[in-house]
């Protein structure tokens, strides 16, 4: 059976879990299941990119933000920043007139905090969070089913008091999330390529 859509996914694990009482509860467990890959994936399938021309100082992070991969400044010669923990930011920019040159950001709340109003368009990249399968799929679902098959499938055990089967579907779900992230970092540097860690 093809496993392509969020209808299928729901019948693939009924299958797997040989139940008929469950039918309520299967999208409770693809719900956590797509928590936790959002949590524990990193794929390309889950990068973004988005432009902002700040009024400040302060950057709202994307609504369906994760993680940050990098950020700049486009048509700057300032190009890429640093992120620094907010502590140490504070210590470094106490001044209200920083350094206009100084490369640095950090993450605070919901926000990026540059040291002073970025003149250009801030690009931020990024991690985001994949729309529910429920009312979209993606990319990451239909290269992947099984990552979502066994992630349904370790969170619907424990609902059913089936500890035994845990360990099982915790091996399997474990296996097909470390070759995801591993296929990502694969070809984002290809075998043989040479990288320079600054």
């Amino acid at each position: 059976m093809s496993i392509s859509t969020y209808s299928e996914l729901q019948t693939a694990i009924k299958n797997w879990l040989k139940r008929s009482d469950l039918d309520s509860h299967i999208p409770d467990f693809i719900s956590i299941a797509e928590a936790r890959i959002g949590r524990e994936v990193k794929a390309r399938q889950m990068e973004s990119r988005v432009s902002s021309t700040p009024s400040d100082q302060y950057i709202n992070l994307p609504a369906d933000y994760v993680s940050m991969r990098a950020i700049r400044i486009k048509g700057s010669r300032l190009g890429w920043f640093t992120f620094v923990v907010p502590d140490r930011f504070f210590e470094m920019f106490a001044s209200t007139t920083p350094d206009r040159s100084s490369k640095y950001y950090t993450i605070f709340g919901d926000e990026v905090i540059f040291p002073y109003t970025p003149e250009g368009d801030v690009e931020l990249w990024y991690f985001r969070k994949l729309d529910p399968l429920s009312s979209d799929t993606n990319t990451l679902f239909t290269d992947n089913p099984d990552l979502y098959l066994y992630a349904a499938l370790a969170a619907a055990h424990p609902f059913m008091k089936n500890d035994a089967r845990i360990p099982l579907w915790e091996s399997l779900y474990g296996q097909v999330r470390d070759s995801v992230n591993e296929q990502h970092k694969e070809g984002r540097y290809p075998s043989g390529m040479a990288v320079k860690v600054a």
